[in-house]
């Protein structure tokens, strides 16, 4: 009889871990904590590339209830603070201070992750041309300052992923489309820009690897491709 209650008290203790769920950490916001990129930009209106790397820091972090503040700082000097809603699960975006004097078009307060354990499978965000307005040679010494809504999906869950010769356990990735137009100049129609971007974040981790391509039909401006690859991470 001891035999038979032993047998069931393990089987029970199975299913009670089977049933405990996995913690997941898309977002790390221990203090401290750095993440170095190299970021690749190509330009098809010369065929050029511009190289860089960039480090992000988690430099400060404040938590009342259930909510914590993060502030991130780049090496380039700009300052991103966010607000993560631990019971919501959402991470929100409450202010920007930049490095140069482009600006933000889009909302700087938005939701940036509405769930940050994905079970909302699809959302809707507001975003901005980044690439064709920053890195193209202007038209006439104009620069489009377009804003548009971006449509996101998870494509792709539990997952490894290979880059750089290095592997990440238990990625998820993310697929952005949208498209914007602008006038460049009175004497032609809109320019057309199609916006795709894609990331994709592992659990403790974050942001791995994301590619972004903003698609013009219009010969000055061309098609820019950005990708951005995680180097290192860790304190």
């Amino acid at each position: 009889m001891k035999h038979i209650n032993i047998k069931y008290l393990a089987i029970v203790l199975l299913l009670i871990q089977g049933c405990t769920p996995e913690k997941n950490n898309f977002f790390p916001s221990d203090i401290n904590l750095k993440w170095t990129y190299s970021i690749n930009i190509y330009s098809s209106y010369k065929n050029e590339r511009f190289l860089k790397r960039i480090m992000i820091t988690n430099a400060k972090k404040d938590k009342q209830n259930n909510k914590v503040e993060l502030s991130k700082l780049y090496s380039d000097g700009s300052y991103y603070t966010y607000e993560i809603d631990e019971k919501k699960k959402t991470v929100f975006r409450k202010s920007v201070v930049l490095a140069f004097n482009e600006g933000i078009v889009e909302p700087v307060q938005k939701v940036v992750y509405p769930d940050l354990t994905f079970k909302t499978n699809e959302w809707e965000t507001q975003e901005q041309l980044f690439l064709v307005k920053g890195f193209q040679p202007p038209l006439r010494n104009f620069k489009p300052r377009t804003r548009f809504k971006m449509k996101y999906k998870v494509s792709r869950r539990n997952f490894q992923f290979k880059s750089k010769k290095k592997s990440f356990e238990d990625c998820i990735e993310i697929e952005g489309k949208g498209n914007a137009s602008f006038i460049a100049d009175t004497r032609s129609g809109p320019i057309i820009v199609d916006v795709t971007n894609n990331e994709v974040l592992c659990n403790n981790i974050g942001l791995v690897y994301q590619k972004r391509s903003e698609i013009t039909n219009a010969s000055a401006f061309g098609n820019m491709e950005l990708k951005k690859y995680l180097i290192n991470q860790g304190n």
